[in-house]
């Protein structure tokens, strides 16, 4: 069989057919639909490009089955009470840095210019002993740490030595002071880029005698990407309360800041997906295919319309000498 006749055969089969340009109409107002129609479509291009290139999350609520598994908490956050030793009673796992704590002019905690500050920032970093003249110079101390602890409801507390704990050293009443701010608080492995609630928060009091309590409900929270890439962290909400009472009321009231939080029995995961490169082909040759046929549809509606039912005379003038001609 010899190709052309191959292609004679092939062209049988052509589900498209085709009009012979002499028998073609072509007119202003289609021109100008034809314009205002592909402009649409390009819009609806590039939208169906957005839609396709942006990510969807799918939520999932599990059971928690992970009871017996310790968690790490992470805490960063500015004191406005110098931290020489015998201050913060904190556990080991912290480092006491001192700084500088100052609220008037929305600055929080400045930057530390006296050479001398900046050296004890250095060794309080290392964890070697600074001086405390210096330390209480500066009149702040950032607390920066982690710990793990287990997976149940606990309380972690940050109080002066002295204070609902007998540990042989009083501080000074007149030092007392548990203005602070949160640069972080979360749990699980740090992730710095992570926003969690109390994540640079403030409160401040006036009194010698105050306390702040934050009450905390965390979810294990299990993140996966577009990539298929397994994140492990937590998620928390939280709600606070505080009071200040007298040095009377300090007797059976401790003044400090206390974290309580407890782990729900659920955990949550996250899913991030986006469609695929076929559906997304699907979608762009519907919208495209039609939006042609049904513009099409409705010019020729229109166009009968308008007209009253008659086609055009040079439409049949055209056919009629199609029709001589053969």
């Amino acid at each position: 069989m010899s190709l052309r006749k191959l292609s004679e055969k092939v062209s049988q089969l052509d589900a498209f057919p085709k009009v012979e340009e002499d028998n073609k109409h072509r007119s202003g107002q289609g021109g100008l639909l034809t314009l205002v129609l592909a402009v649409v479509l390009t819009l609806l291009t590039f939208s169906e490009i957005a839609d396709y290139r942006h990510l969807n999350t799918s939520f999932e609520f599990l059971v928690d089955h992970q009871v017996a598994r310790k968690v790490q908490i992470n805490l960063d956050m500015v004191i406005a009470m110098p931290c020489p030793g015998e201050r913060l009673h904190l556990t080991n796992n912290f480092k006491n840095i001192p700084a500088q704590f100052e609220v008037a002019n929305a600055r929080l905690y400045g930057q530390a210019q006296d050479p001398t500050h900046i050296h004890q920032i250095i060794k309080a970093a290392k964890g070697q002993k600074v001086d405390d003249a210096v330390a209480r110079d500066m009149g702040a101390c950032r607390v920066l740490g982690s710990f793990e602890a287990n997976k149940v409801a606990a309380n972690l507390h940050i109080t002066a030595q002295g204070h609902g704990y007998q540990t042989g050293a009083h501080t000074d009443h007149q030092v007392l002071n548990f203005t602070h701010r949160i640069n972080e608080f979360s749990f699980g492995k740090l992730y710095p880029n992570l926003i969690n609630p109390l994540d640079d928060s403030i409160e401040t009091t006036d009194s010698h005698f105050h306390s702040f309590q934050y009450f905390m409900s965390v979810v294990p929270t299990t993140y996966i990407d577009n990539s298929h890439n397994v994140l492990e962290t937590y998620q928390y909400a939280v709600t606070d309360s505080s009071k200040s009472f007298t040095e009377m009321e300090a007797l059976y009231n401790v003044p400090g800041i206390f974290f309580k939080y407890d782990f729900e029995p659920i955990s949550v995961r996250i899913t991030e997906k986006r469609q695929s490169f076929s559906h997304f082909l699907v979608r762009l040759s519907g919208i495209i295919g039609g939006a042609v046929v049904c513009v099409g549809f409705a010019y020729r509606v229109i166009r009968f319309v308008l007209t009253g039912g008659k086609e055009n005379p040079d439409m049949y003038a055209g056919v009629h000498n199609l029709m001589k001609s053969v």
